[in-house]
């Protein structure tokens, strides 16, 4: 009976100390703009977009694909439809990129191989007559694109509630995973170079539920469908690759220490961040060195909301190396993250 009392006692305890520990902090998120993960030269300021992914007229690749089409179940021709797809899914990426302006030619009709070999490249008169007809400094072709189907079913043993009784019963999954594989060229008429040459493979996936196989199945989009939305998204995958994202990331900061620390927290609700800092700057030194950290880390998380990344990082290591605060370390490795992330934007952008 001892024990029992005794174990009750530690776990209520054990439960006190966690809601104390999570009322420390408050979550907010951050919008943070995220390097290109490939360099594009900074004299590359608006983009040509075309697709050359479809075979020539008279090619035998036509009649490959349509077979292909009839075999796998993809239907006659979905490949080209998603190739289309795809280059709007760039264009929409890069449509509100900090980075380009995009231009999508209508009327162009480039053909390539229709397979996913790459072509050879485009002669450089006839990049050169393109990004002047259409006043760009570079031209993003989809060289290639292909999609591969793989579907797969499995069944789950579940629960429900059929008049107060439990009653089992299985549902059925029918999934379906679109890999796109796309290969792209950026030319850069003016430097006759050509800056990026990748394949890369994206997958998208949907499931669908039902009490038989049959109603799982009838659940999942259209192939069709599925597979023109898988290149939309390979498409915007490739934006994000080329272009700095603007993306949202998780932070957190200290709102127990004492009274100020609660007004602080209103003013950073109120997106104050100055207010909030000269009332955090006031305990960075404090006697009690808890309030002493807490104070350096909210004094990091608000110099790196300012953009002032070198200075987050003074204070973020104060916290950890003067009053060894533990969170602060990790905090450290993200913002020495941010500032190389920094040096490459400035890079990108302002070359």
């Amino acid at each position: 009976m001892i024990r029992k009392i005794f174990r009750l006692i530690l776990i209520a305890l054990v439960s006190i100390i966690f809601v104390v520990t999570s009322c420390k902090t408050k979550s907010l998120s951050v919008r943070v703009l995220r390097p290109a993960d490939i360099y594009v030269p900074g004299k590359i300021k608006t983009l040509a977009v075309v697709n050359r992914s479809l075979p020539a007229k008279g090619d035998g690749s036509r009649v490959v694909n349509v077979l292909e089409g009839l075999v796998t179940g993809e239907g006659i021709f979905v490949d080209r439809n998603a190739s289309e797809r795809c280059i709007s899914g760039l264009a929409d990426g890069l449509l509100n990129s900090p980075r380009f302006t995009i231009t999508v030619p209508t009327g162009l009709d480039i053909r390539g191989t229709g397979t996913a070999q790459f072509p050879k490249p485009l002669q450089w008169t006839q990049v050169e007559k393109i990004c002047k007809d259409y006043s760009a400094d570079g031209l993003i072709l989809l060289e290639t694109f292909d999609s591969n189907i793989s579907r797969n079913f499995g069944v789950k043993q579940k629960t429900k509630k059929e008049n107060d009784v439990d009653v089992k019963y299985t549902e059925h999954i029918a999934s379906i995973d679109i890999d796109v594989n796309t290969g792209w060229r950026i030319y850069f008429p003016s430097e006759k170079k050509i800056v990026d040459q990748n394949v890369f493979v994206d997958r998208k996936g949907w499931d669908g539920k039902g009490l038989t196989k049959r109603e799982a199945e009838r659940n999942l989009p259209k192939i069709e469908r599925a597979v023109e939305d898988a290149g939309y998204f390979a498409g915007k995958q490739y934006a994000h690759r080329i272009s700095p994202t603007w993306i949202w990331v998780p932070r957190k900061y200290y709102i127990k220490g004492n009274d100020d620390f609660k007004d602080a927290k209103y003013k950073v609700q109120a997106k104050r961040w100055e207010d909030a800092a000269l009332i955090w700057k006031k305990y960075v030194n404090d006697v009690d060195y808890k309030v002493a950290g807490y104070a350096c880390y909210n004094m990091a998380l608000a110099s790196e909301v300012m953009g002032e990344f070198e200075i987050a990082l003074d204070w973020a290591q104060k916290a950890y190396s003067e009053y060894r605060l533990k969170s602060a370390r990790e905090y450290i490795n993200i913002l020495e993250n941010r500032i190389r992330d920094a040096e490459a934007l400035n890079r990108q952008m302002n070359e």
